[in-house]
């Protein structure tokens, strides 16, 4: 059975529909809070790097504790894959350019580079579709990486290599979890999701009932882009 670390930040932000792909594909998922010892990544098939509201830049130990953790595996030739801060963090680990960006939040465009169509975790995927964004920081290219996702805001997904790959964008948000987003907008933090994290999106003006319609809407494209790349990263593990 394909084993699978995953470091997970904060409480609400799993790795949703990326995780049940994985769990599709047969793999056993080991998950640690990125506050606890993180397990020697050399004694797993792959690694999942999840968000969090913690930036690249933060001199914390969860912060540093992940990143070590990416280089670790990335060392032993284990595929990686990151998304938001989790993807920021593989992008440090290969030397990008990690900087304060405009925030993107809420579903926004993006469109695919020619590249995804032979990407392992993204072929087949639109060449433009909406996605959810949760970000105020964001990744620059490396000079191998190949861009697989972008928008007007900034790169959203990058493979470096053939092992490690970087989100921007969110493919793992669940409909559950936008939907407790909108009502945490509206200060119901009864669904789980914190105070911290709603306000982050009320302060950008994200209307709540907009992000319910469009989330609900795109809710199975969603779905079948983001089962799909767990799927695949299980394949890549077991290559």
């Amino acid at each position: 059975m394909t084993r699978i670390l995953v470091i997970q930040f904060d409480p609400d932000k799993t790795g949703g529909r990326i995780e049940d792909g994985m769990r599709a594909a047969g793999a056993e998922l080991v998950r640690v809070m990125a506050s606890d010892p993180i397990p020697d990544a050399a004694a797993f098939d792959g690694l999942l790097v999840l968000p969090s509201l913690f930036d690249p830049v933060d001199d914390r130990p969860e912060v540093h504790g992940a990143r070590a953790a990416i280089i670790a595996a990335r060392a032993e030739g284990i595929p990686v894959l990151g998304v938001c801060l989790g993807g920021q963090l593989v992008a440090q680990t290969a030397g990008a350019e990690i900087y304060r960006s405009q925030p993107e939040l809420g579903i926004h465009p993006v469109r695919t580079t020619p590249a995804a169509q032979d990407d392992p975790l993204l072929a087949g995927i639109p060449e433009a579709y909406d996605s959810f964004h949760a970000h105020a920081f964001a990744f620059r290219p490396v000079p191998e990486a190949t861009v697989l996702i972008e928008s007007d805001a900034c790169c959203q997904a990058m493979r470096i290599g053939d092992r490690a790959w970087a989100f921007q964008c969110h493919p793992e948000a669940t409909l559950e979890w936008e939907l407790g987003l909108a009502d945490a907008i509206e200060y119901d933090y009864s669904t789980g999701v914190p105070e911290n994290s709603a306000h982050f999106f009320r302060e950008a003006g994200v209307q709540p009932d907009e992000l319910r319609r469009r989330a609900v809407e795109l809710d199975e494209l969603h779905t079948e882009i983001g089962e799909a790349i767990g799927r695949r990263f299980i394949e890549v593990c077991g290559a």
